[in-house]
């Protein structure tokens, strides 16, 4: 499915959850309300799955298909109700049939062209934002005590283990990175203590009467003590350990990352 064809499909649940709710309101509004109870009903519970289903497909979750199953199934439970009301001329009850009977079309559409395109690749984010849209249509229906409560009840509890284990998967590797972010910390400082000494010394051994090769060997020494400085400063970073990671296990030659910005030097002769 093009992403024209998936707006189409989320622009019609949006439409079908507007519909059910203005035909609601104005059910309420007849003077027989107590014989249009059940319409009221099915419009609630189809304007909150609507929602919900336009929301997860947002987020291109993987479970769209399924809560566009069960959204299909209310909509069309909803316009054929609103279906004999409009034959009494109530024209909401019209105009949500048309929009539940076009948002059921759309839905079985986009689940029979997304059946074999699901992708298993999952940020945690993303699984966060799934739990928290199903877990706010769930209560929802369930404060209308709807017969709906449990299908969408499952789907969310296997949503939310998902992302549980997911967010527990994420949180081990970052220890794991925290420990080998603490490995680069420790290395980078003790190099820049050594040459802090090497320094301390060489000041006290020579004199002002050194040679050139001495000044420059001291030049050296300073120049790699202010990147040893830089290497520091960036792998105390969390932002870029991920990146320093990949040449930890060069030794501290190598190239670190720090807030987008690229640290570079190389080892020069003692």
């Amino acid at each position: 499915m093009n992403e024209e064809q998936y707006q189409k499909c989320i622009d019609a649940c949006i439409e079908c959850a507007t519909a059910c709710s203005h035909c609601a309101v104005s059910c309420l509004e007849e003077k027989d309300v107590q014989y249009l109870t059940k319409c009221i009903r099915l419009n609630l519970e189809c304007a909150i799955i609507c929602r919900a289903t336009a929301e997860l497909m947002s987020t291109g979750s993987n479970y769209s298909s399924q809560l566009g199953d069960l959204c299909a199934t209310v909509s069309n439970a909803c316009a054929e109700i609103c279906e004999q009301h409009a034959n009494m001329g109530m024209e909401h009850c019209q105009e949500c049939a048309l929009a539940c009977r076009a948002c059921a079309k759309e839905l079985m559409e986009f689940i029979q062209n997304t059946a074999q395109q699901q992708s298993d690749s999952k940020s945690a984010m993303v699984f966060q934002d799934e739990c928290a849209i199903l877990s706010r249509a769930s209560s929802e229906l369930m404060s209308l005590d709807s017969a709906y409560c449990n299908q969408i009840c499952a789907l969310t509890a296997t949503v939310c283990k998902a992302a549980s284990e997911t967010l527990d998967t994420n949180l081990n590797n970052e220890i794991n990175y925290s420990k080998q972010h603490a490995l680069i910390s420790n290395e980078a400082q003790k190099h820049l203590e050594n040459l802090e000494q090497s320094l301390r010394e060489s000041d006290g051994n020579e004199s002002e009467g050194n040679n050139e090769k001495s000044v420059q060997k001291k030049e050296a020494k300073k120049s790699m003590s202010k990147h040893s400085t830089a290497l520091l400063a960036a792998s105390m970073w969390h932002s870029p350990v991920h990146n320093s990671l990949r040449h930890s296990s060069g030794g501290l030659g190598g190239r670190y990352a720090n807030m987008g910005t690229n640290i570079s030097y190389e080892e020069e002769d003692k």
